[in-house]
């Protein structure tokens, strides 16, 4: 019977997996399935129900009777910008721990056990500002399941043992960080545009090492509880089934009449200028760029039509096609802005041969000077805009991404018609916008540009800062150490 039951429900995630698939595909240039631009232009996704509970439980409810499944998950907005008293990587402890180490009546391995039996999952995780538990299995299952949903939620174990082998795993990765120059330059680069604050923090072996059982648990006590939390469930069940399961299991969850403070500030000013980190690999990883802004602004479109033009549109985008297809001066580039809770990046990411790290990163910067003196064409513009466009639709290619992203906009305070609005608005986009955020929102005097690799990639970087028509000239060059994270200067 176990095995009947798995073999139902893997049939069922493969079912998934090829319409996902379908889905993917569809979006490359020429493929059949590919929408239409009125296609996208007159898409609405589905609407869900919604309700309350009394304790402040929010939940969204969408039906999809089209396979024999149900999935759920519970989002919570509190995560690791406001877990500052606590070793860091106790939010990451705690939100696997949740699932892991058992929860209820059941031992982390007769949790498994149980799972495994019924073919369902059951996951948690905690992030920098939100986090949460989901579950997927039968609608046959759906009692069961979500008896065990609501116990990781709320009675979580945190076995010991559990808690030893997830700080093995954290140290391995720790340790092996030096391992890519690119996961390198990244936390670096964070480092250096954050500082001491929140934002900045970076785990250390020391750090895992302090985290206790008592700490998680503390922990959860804090950052679990009803107020703002948002319950979506979606899939084959009634209207009536997800309300009486949600009251049954989450309705007596007792509020706190408190939700989490604002976002901490970034008290911190990073100093511009060239961090060398010395590390023997062949090729360079260079990041660059400058503290950003919050998450809506007034042009928050112009700032992702402009992230199209400039980097984030892959091949088609201006550096990819002017550093790398054109120059080859890099294997790979990216970049554009990124914005934050309280301020983001504005960032270029690059991976070049040592001898040619100079040149890689002044050419990305003529490449945003561009951007800055002159408009981009109509013709590119408009090519752009149908990207953004046709890729938009596949935000909403199943019930539960649709659903799930209701919630998460929630959590995160976005504009309530955001998504009716958006598209809209990129269309109406003109090109003096994309260079008006191009001059507004980029100063490359304020940049700083971490460079991992080797001696070669250090002289040449070196040499390339002292050319007098340099983008880098005069910019002060300093090493750095990196052992688990950066030395800070």
């Amino acid at each position: 019977m176990n095995r009947i039951r798995a073999t139902i429900f893997q049939l069922c995630c493969l079912v998934l997996c090829s319409l996902s698939a379908c889905s993917l595909h569809s979006k490359d240039v020429g493929y059949p399935g590919a929408p239409r631009h009125d296609e996208a232009r007159s898409f609405t996704p589905s609407e869900p129900e919604r309700w309350s509970l009394p304790n402040g439980v929010s939940v969204i409810f969408l039906q999809d009777k089209e396979l024999p499944l149900v999935r759920g998950k519970l989002f919570l907005r509190a995560g690791a910008l406001w877990a500052d008293r606590y070793p860091i990587g106790t939010t990451s402890a705690m939100g696997e721990g949740m699932r892991s180490g058992g929860a209820g009546d059941l031992s982390a391995d007769a949790l498994d056990r149980e799972l495994e039996r019924l073919a369902a999952s059951i996951a948690s995780s905690f992030s920098a500002e939100f986090g949460g538990v989901g579950f997927s299995c039968l609608s046959s299952d759906i009692d069961r399941v979500f008896a065990l949903f609501a116990d990781v939620v709320l009675r979580p174990r945190f076995d010991s043992d559990r808690l030893v082998l997830w700080k093995g795993q954290a140290l391995e990765g720790i340790r092996r960080r030096v391992e890519d120059p690119g996961t390198v330059a990244t936390i670096a680069f964070t480092q250096l545009m954050y500082g001491h604050t929140p934002y900045g923090r970076v785990s250390r072996s020391q750090d895992i090492a302090n985290i206790s059982r008592a700490d998680v648990a503390q922990l959860h006590r804090e950052f679990v509880k009803p107020d703002g939390a948002i319950l979506v469930i979606t899939g084959d069940i009634s209207r009536d089934k997800a309300k009486q399961l949600a009251d049954s299991y989450f309705g007596g969850w007792e509020p706190r009449g408190s939700r989490m403070p604002a976002a901490p500030a970034v008290d911190f000013e990073p100093k511009p200028g060239l961090y060398f980190i010395t590390l023997p690999f062949a090729q360079a990883s260079v990041k660059f760029g400058q503290l950003g802004v919050p998450r809506f602004t007034p042009d928050y479109v112009e700032i992702d039509v402009f992230n199209e033009v400039f980097g984030s549109g892959g091949f088609g985008s201006r550096l990819m096609k002017r550093v790398r297809t054109e120059l080859g001066l890099s294997y790979g580039v990216s970049g554009g802005i990124v914005p934050g809770v309280v301020k983001g990046t504005n960032h270029v990411f690059l991976q070049t041969k040592a001898a040619s790290v100079g040149p890689a990163i002044e050419e990305s910067i003529k490449v945003l000077r561009d951007l800055q003196d002159r408009d981009p064409g109509v013709d590119e513009l408009s090519e752009k805009k149908a990207a953004i466009e046709n890729s938009y639709v596949f935000n909403f290619s199943s019930v539960d991404e649709i659903a799930g992203r209701i919630a998460r906009q929630e959590l995160l305070e976005y504009p309530p018609d955001y998504d009716k609005t958006y598209l809209p608005k990129v269309l109406g986009i003109k090109p003096e916008e994309v260079r008006e955020v191009a001059e507004r929102r980029w100063d490359p005097s304020q940049f700083v540009v971490v460079v991992v690799g080797n001696e070669t990639a250090y002289a040449e970087l070196d040499k390339a800062r002292q050319i007098e028509n340099s983008p880098i000239h005069g910019l002060a060059l300093t090493k750095l150490r990196f052992n688990e994270a950066l030395a800070m200067p």
